[in-house]
């Protein structure tokens, strides 16, 4: 690292982790002295005023002698309680900071079983935290929709509870609500009594036990669309006149609930399954896996044929497939406590896959997921990563640990191991582990006893390793020979970082190939070089099909021959080499001129897949470039490894063309038009005006990728007409338009979109990815902008809303003057308990300048060389 950069990195890194180290010495949950087997709760909300009345009976059982009670409550005025039949009231105690309400009785509770009465009021909130509302414009005039959100700790701001994921028990939820409205929860509604005042009280059946975060209630004017699958109701809800954008969904849980029913050996336990759909969006969640209500925004769950894309379409299939999943891994079987929330988070995000590999193979499964590997290893490679099982004392700590190492390198072990044991080994393994389980909490090494239960290949060691120690493993090759028509390679283990911790060593699975040979398995571990034969003599992929966590650092001549037979090898080894190269050409283990000379191998016919993460990194670059002299002699290298490509495919679709090939088509005239090639920006700008009067002559694909060169490169004009559409737009188009204009290059109407953000005018839940749209494209600019006006952003976020900005926004930054700005807003805005987390963004940011002044140089020599 440059030496300035490192000293100022160092020193932010050292401010945000002076308060953060200090962790509780012991976790910090309730007493175990009562425990909650059953809640009755009846809620009354008023969406108007923003609150809501509250009442809940909880069967309790004391399993020790006490004179207290003590539950989670957050920013609930509790009234009154009782206990059993009693009278005496107990002495009620709020603590605000620990979010709890203890109840002080006169005389110690006898062990055995007893209930415990309140009556509350409570917040609606304008974010998805605890019970909320969405607000959206109708021809009617604006509407109202109610949901909840809990995970991770926020049932406590709707019951008094123990909001514990370990503490599970039984809930009876009855509300009062207007009578034209719909209202959801976990079970199918057991009955409905129409009340004065044209009210209706509505009571759902009894849920089964179950952590407290699970627990849902929607309502609002509602329409669901249904039908039975395998025994099952499988519903989407929507508001009012969306119906026919349901219907991509529930064929997708129409497919995916029986794979997963065969594939857990375990059917789906409740009698339905809905999908509810909110207006708006966030930038910390797109759904929410509650038991048998799954809430969704609507861009992750609605599908408009008439402004789909692919992408969108494999999107809501994936999102679909990680909330169904989570039906089985998370709410039938929970984790124990947050530390293994990898067990939840992990598992799903790699069943999406396995259900899109069963139930899609033309999406090409694990290929098209290699930016979520690439980027799951370059964090986990930085100062201020953390294990997949994350040690966890205190509930504020638990945000950290919804990050890309919790899903994307949790999917990565999943994947790692099951290849390693094999299919069938590995489903069985699950099996008895959900079997085992069922209705209970668990923690990780409940799932490493029940694979290795009978399996031929043991996973616990290479396990652990990768969950209890953080960092890459990288597989080293050493030489290759040919010997008698089998190759010797001699490989040992050593670590990818950038910064983050040193590791002694991994249990490293790896498959080895030759091009037109054959193949061979391997553990490499620890340092010590280790001998493998591979049948065939041809150029040899270490981690062929790219099922393990790890990178590879071939020697020179390895990784010339590689990219000489660059177009012989698997999408998903080509993929993976690219991915390495450029990984090992940014730390300096590699050159960028190798690298660039790999891109320079892609040829014009290659997978869409291919190209796209051409496109990608390209694109990456193109950022270090920013305000850099050499950045146009770059951009005209990049056109020129991408016109080819967009010459093959051109503008309109072709009969019978591959949805792989639209949405790449998409990406090029995006990636062209930021690269400033003449022809495809007045193309773009064409298409656009012309659909300003004829909307239909833009759809899907094509529609977003004009959109968004358009705003790229939009002048004032442009903008307002942009601008006037996203005003006019629908709730879900809404969500697309508006973070669009943060897109903008030029400065002052950058500066409009984010002065347009705090304006009031977007919907709140939209507000924040517009935001985010413009760290994504001005990171310096957007974070001066948010820590000058925190006052007015502030109300766009949830009470985690500082945190989330600070570790989420800034990923594409690579100017250390960014670093003190951030220093400074962490320790004015974010708790030190959540700032563990911030420190990998600023380390990344701190890398990223070094790879501006020290690596791009290379790459613009490099193609200075080439264009003599």
């Amino acid at each position: 690292m440059h030496k300035k950069i490192h000293l100022l990195v160092l020193g932010v890194l050292a401010s945000l982790c002076l308060a953060a180290t200090a962790a509780p010495a012991n976790r910090m949950i309730l007493p175990d002295d009562v425990v909650p087997d059953a809640y009755r709760i009846a809620i009354t909300p008023h969406a108007a005023e923003a609150t809501f009345d509250g009442r809940v009976e909880i069967d309790v059982r004391v399993l020790r002698a006490t004179d207290r009670i003590v539950l989670d409550s957050a920013e609930l005025d509790i009234a009154g309680a009782s206990l059993d039949a009693g009278t005496d009231a107990p002495r009620i105690a709020l603590d605000a900071d620990r979010q709890r309400a203890t109840f002080t009785f006169a005389h110690a509770l006898a062990p055995g079983r007893h209930t415990l009465k309140i009556a509350y009021r409570g917040k609606i909130n304008d974010q998805a935290s605890g019970l909320f509302r969405l607000q959206y414009a109708t021809p009617q005039g604006q509407a109202t929709s109610l949901f909840t959100m809990f995970e991770d700790s926020d049932a406590r701001r709707f019951v008094p509870s123990w909001d514990e994921p370990a503490r599970r028990a039984t809930f009876d939820l009855t509300v009062t609500v207007p009578a034209g409205l719909m209202a959801v929860g976990n079970m199918p509604i057991a009955s409905t009594e129409p009340l004065p005042g044209d009210l209706q009280r509505v009571r759902f059946a009894t849920t089964p036990k179950m952590s407290t975060y699970l627990l849902f209630f929607g309502l609002g004017d509602f329409e669901r669309v249904h039908r039975d699958v395998a025994g099952v109701d499988v519903g989407v809800i929507v508001k009012r006149g969306d119906t026919a954008q349901a219907a991509y969904a529930l064929d997708a849980a129409a497919h995916i609930l029986p794979y997963y029913n065969e594939w857990f050996g375990m059917p789906y336990p409740l009698p339905k399954l809905d999908m509810v759909a909110g207006a708006g969006g966030s930038v910390t969640f797109g759904a929410m896996e509650n038991w048998g209500a799954i809430f969704y925004f609507e861009r992750d769950l609605l599908i408009d044929d008439r402004l789909a894309t692919e992408e969108d379409r494999h999107r809501v299939f994936e999102t679909v497939a990680h909330e169904v999943a989570h039906q089985w891994f998370g709410d039938l079987v929970t984790m124990a406590w947050w530390d293994d929330l990898w067990l939840n988070e992990g598992f799903a995000s790699w069943m999406q896959v396995k259900a899109a590999l069963a139930l899609h193979p033309e999406w090409q499964g694990w290929p098209r997921e290699s930016a979520s590997r690439q980027h799951a290893m370059d964090i986990d490679a930085l100062r201020g990563t953390h294990p997949v099982i994350m040690h966890i004392d205190d509930i504020t700590q638990t945000e950290g640990a919804f990050d890309t190492i919790t899903y994307s390198k949790g999917r990565e072990v999943v994947r790692t191991l099951e290849a390693y044991m094999g299919g069938d080994a590995f489903r069985d393994g699950v099996r008895r582990y959900v079997a085992a389980h069922a209705y209970g909490n668990t923690v990780t090494d409940d799932l490493w006893q029940a694979l290795d239960a009978h399996a031929a290949r043991p996973v616990r060691a290479i396990a652990r390793d990768l969950t209890l120690q953080p960092g890459v493993p990288m597989l080293v090759e050493h030489d290759a020979r040919c010997v008698a028509g089998h190759t010797d390679v001699t490989l040992s283990q050593d670590q990818f970082t950038v910064g983050a911790p040193r590791v002694a060593r991994w249990h490293s699975p790896v498959t080895l190939a030759t091009l037109g040979g054959g193949s061979a398995r391997a553990v490499v571990t620890g340092p010590t070089p280790q001998r493998v034969t591979v049948p065939g003599c041809g150029p040899l992929v270490i981690d062929a099909g790219q099922s393990s966590y790890l990178r590879v650092g071939y020697t020179d001549a390895g990784f010339a021959a590689l990219t000489q037979r660059f177009a012989d090898l698997d999408v998903g080894d080509q993929l993976g080499l690219m991915d390495d190269a450029q990984a090992l050409a940014y730390a300096g283990r590699s050159t960028m001129g190798a690298w660039l000379k790999l891109l320079s191998q892609v040829p014009a016919q290659a997978d869409p897949l291919v190209i796209g993460v051409l496109v990608d990194q390209l694109d990456d670059l193109d950022r270090l470039h920013d305000g850099l002299a050499s950045r146009p002699a770059f951009r005209a290298f990049a056109r020129a490894l991408l016109n080819p490509v967009l010459a093959r495919i051109g503008w309109q679709a072709a009969a019978g063309e591959s949805g792989q090939v639209a949405t790449l088509r998409g990406h090029l005239i995006v990636a062209l038009g930021t690269f400033d090639d003449p022809a495809v920006v007045a193309e773009a700008q064409r298409r656009f005006r012309r659909s300003l009067a004829e909307p239909a002559s833009l759809e899907g694909d094509l529609r977003e990728a004009v959109l968004q060169v358009a705003a790229i490169q939009a002048d004032a004009a442009t903008w307002d007409t942009l601008h006037a559409m996203a005003r006019a737009a629908t709730p879900q188009e809404q969500a697309e338009l508006y973070p669009l204009l943060g897109r903008v290059r030029d400065p002052a109407l950058a500066q409009r979109a984010l002065a347009l953000a705090i304006s009031g005018e977007p919907p709140v839940t939209i507000a924040g990815n517009l935001l985010r749209s413009s760290a994504l494209a001005r990171p310096a600019a957007t974070l001066d902008f948010i820590a000058t006006h925190w006052p007015q952003v502030q109300p766009l976020f949830d009470a985690g809303g500082a945190a989330s900005i600070a570790a989420r926004f800034f990923d594409t930054g690579a100017d250390p003057a960014m670093l003190p700005t951030l220093a400074a807003f962490v320790t004015a805005h974010v708790p030190a308990a959540t700032r563990n987390r911030i420190v990998k963004n600023a380390a990344l940011i701190g890398y990223r300048a070094t790879v501006r002044q020290q690596r791009v140089p290379q790459a613009d020599r490099w193609i200075a060389d080439r264009a003599k």
